[in-house]
């Protein structure tokens, strides 16, 4: 039993130490919320397990842009329900027609989103399209292209 709990431990540690060097921003990401951190309250909502999540948002140098940051596993609800998405809004202090929210998954992100009154903009992740009866407001193929739909949608 006591090498089976060694064996387990080991396996745990190797996992995370894999997890981490394997994490790796969406291309161009730093740059593009730079950019729009000097004129928007960004906020981030990411479901998980909040360790995990913190560890992960810390690692990527990204945590100082986010105004407020709400993790599902605080609050023991998650996306794409319509509380988790207008607790950060009310945190951020914006009224959900105020916000904007970008994601990559149909399902949790656009679905939540509509559901909540916030607009919803689609990044479409080649190779990991979903097919869902959810229709996103806007959908972007790369971030470099949200500032300017930004603009043009006045968010």
């Amino acid at each position: 039993m006591i090498e089976s709990a060694e064996g387990s431990r080991d396996l745990a540690e190797a996992f995370g130490r894999e997890r981490r060097l394997l994490q790796r921003l969406i291309p161009d990401a730093l740059e593009v919320l730079t950019r729009l951190s000097s004129r928007y309250a960004l906020g981030l909502l990411t479901n998980g397990a909040p360790d995990l999540q913190r560890e992960k948002i810390v690692a990527s140098g990204t945590e100082s842009l986010f105004k407020q940051v709400v993790i599902s596993g605080v609050y023991g609800i998650g996306k794409p329900h319509r509380e988790i998405f207008l607790h950060l809004t009310d945190r951020l202090g914006v009224s959900p027609s105020e916000a904007a929210m970008v994601g990559n998954s149909l399902e949790r992100d656009i679905c939540g989103a509509r559901n909540s009154g916030i607009i919803s903009i689609w990044l479409k992740v080649t190779g990991s399209e979903e097919h869902s009866p959810v229709d996103p407001d806007f959908t972007i193929s790369g971030l470099p292209e949200l500032p300017a739909l930004l603009e043009r949608i006045g968010s």
